[in-house]
């Protein structure tokens, strides 16, 4: 008891320092987010129209500065956001593995005490049952030979034993009415903790799908990035700035996927939780 009550502590303080440094990143983007999102705009405005090329050239360099900042804050929060994200993952698989093989064990060791006691109570009357069987087919056998004194020895040794096969048969049948019973109640124990646990697959496909998403934000920031840094050699200021815009905007989108991402890892936690209490 002393041991599991140390080790759900260290897993509470775990998880509430988890939650402090996710608010706390959190709380760092969005800081910086008002002062780069009016300078995307800016950069956006500097886009060519006309000749004013040197003066935005400028103007984009500068801006460029606080674009790079907020892309190097992002990607610092992303790596974080993932390797919790992997953690809780991992717990989750780890304890719906544990929850699966528990079900597979349900009354296992009483079920398989009642099998044991159908056959051996099968085995005890067996040599009751051949005797009983042998008999009947003797007293068939007299009555084709029309042997009245031979079926009536064997059926007054068959009639002395029928009381006895008839408790038997009765044992053996309620063995295995109990066994039958209690294979419901162990499947309809299964029943319910699989029914408590199939939301998970349900949460897993939608994670399945946004990880999806996430690559396809990855290939745009990659070649958004690509295309900056060949700008950057071209000398081209504006180009590079809207390239770097892109690149920031697509962390970002990367940022709230990944949020939601985690998001549906601690349902499953909750899922996880409710299936356990019904085990």
């Amino acid at each position: 008891m002393n041991s599991t009550h140390s080790s759900n502590t260290v897993a509470n303080q775990e998880r509430t320092t988890t939650i402090v440094k996710r608010k706390r990143f959190s709380t760092h983007w969005r800081s910086g987010l008002l002062s780069i999102g009016l300078t995307l705009i800016l950069l956006t405005s500097l886009l060519p129209t006309g000749h004013a090329y040197a003066d935005n050239w400028t103007t984009a360099v500068n801006g460029i500065e606080a674009v790079y900042d907020g892309v190097a804050s992002l990607e610092s929060v992303i790596q974080l956001e993932n390797q919790q994200t992997q953690t809780l993952r991992k717990q989750n698989n780890s304890r719906l593995q544990i929850v699966n093989a528990r079900i597979k064990d349900i009354d296992k060791a009483k079920l398989a005490a009642l099998k044991t006691a159908v056959t051996q109570t099968e085995q005890k009357y067996a040599p009751l049952f051949s005797e009983y069987g042998e008999l009947g087919k003797q007293a068939a056998a007299a009555r084709k030979q029309k042997n009245t004194k031979k079926v009536e020895v064997i059926s007054l040794k068959r009639n002395k034993m029928k009381a006895e096969v008839t408790a038997a048969r009765t044992e053996i049948k309620q063995k295995k009415a109990a066994l039958t019973q209690a294979r419901k109640e162990t499947a309809a124990r299964k029943k319910t903790v699989k029914e408590a646990l199939a939301p998970v697959q349900t949460v897993k496909k939608q994670i399945t799908a946004e990880n999806k998403i996430i690559s396809t934000y990855k290939k745009s920031r990659s070649a958004a990035r690509k295309s900056y840094h060949a700008a950057v050699k071209r000398g081209d200021a504006i180009s590079a700035a809207a390239y770097l815009t892109v690149v920031y905007n697509k962390l970002g989108a990367i940022h709230a996927s990944q949020q939601k991402i985690y998001n549906w890892e601690q349902q499953i936690t909750t899922i996880i939780k409710t299936a356990e209490s019904r085990l």
